[in-house]
């Protein structure tokens, strides 16, 4: 959960903890129902719409990722289902708005830019990329990360950038964007001068200074 001003900055965060391991599908529900109205009631008193991720439940990221696999994948389908229908139907009756809005790249999004400027956990971070895009926002790429990019990306849609970007850092460990420096540069020659001294691994210092190759020589 995120709260932003207008402009989109990060006014607060916070999480809503769920423990539905082990509960039955009615201890769920209702575990849900109770959650739903905490946060649109939340949302009523400080008078904010509702950004929901607009979810394929039908792809295997929905599934829990220990134990029986489709037993987990069903269950988290469930849970979700009921979530949205749940908050959905509570902001009908409260008079509080809510917008679905497509994932795409959230999740990186937010790693990269936002998890470390702000100081909040890559889940936290993904829910502001998905406010700011119920908002209208566009998230572009820093200068510093434009400046990587091959000819044949650097003209794309934003989010292909994105998809570049992310595939070339999906081998460096979540913590390590704790220590990148997205603001300090505005041109860099590889990937690896993203990180602090020491944030990476020999192997992730390897994988990333392969990635300059890409970027054609003028």
């Amino acid at each position: 959960m995120v709260q932003y001003y207008a402009k989109g900055q990060l006014i607060k965060s916070g999480v809503f903890s769920f423990d539905l391991e082990g509960k039955t599908s009615e201890q769920i529900t209702k575990i849900i129902e109770n959650k739903a109205v905490v946060i649109v009631d939340l949302a009523m008193k400080l008078n904010k719409p509702i950004a929901l991720e607009k979810l394929n439940t039908t792809q295997s990221k929905v599934s829990h990722p220990y134990g029986n696999r489709k037993a987990n994948k069903a269950m988290s389908q469930f849970a979700y289902n009921k979530m949205i229908s749940a908050i959905k139907n509570r902001a009908e009756k409260m008079g509080v708005a809510v917008f679905d809005v497509n994932p795409a790249y959230t999740s990186q999004i937010g790693k990269i830019k936002y998890m470390k400027r702000l100081g909040i956990s890559i889940h936290q971070a993904a829910s502001y990329v998905i406010a700011r895009r119920a908002m209208g926002f566009k998230e572009t790429l820093p200068p510093v990360l434009h400046s990587l990019l091959p000819e044949k990306i650097a003209g794309l849609h934003h989010w292909a950038q994105w998809k570049w970007v992310s595939s070339c850092l999906s081998d460096v460990r979540k913590h390590a964007f704790y220590q990148i420096e997205l603001f300090s540069y505005d041109k860099i020659d590889s990937l690896n001068q993203l990180f602090s001294q020491g944030a990476l691994s020999d192997l992730e210092e390897k994988g990333l200074s392969k990635v300059k190759s890409r970027k054609p020589i003028a």
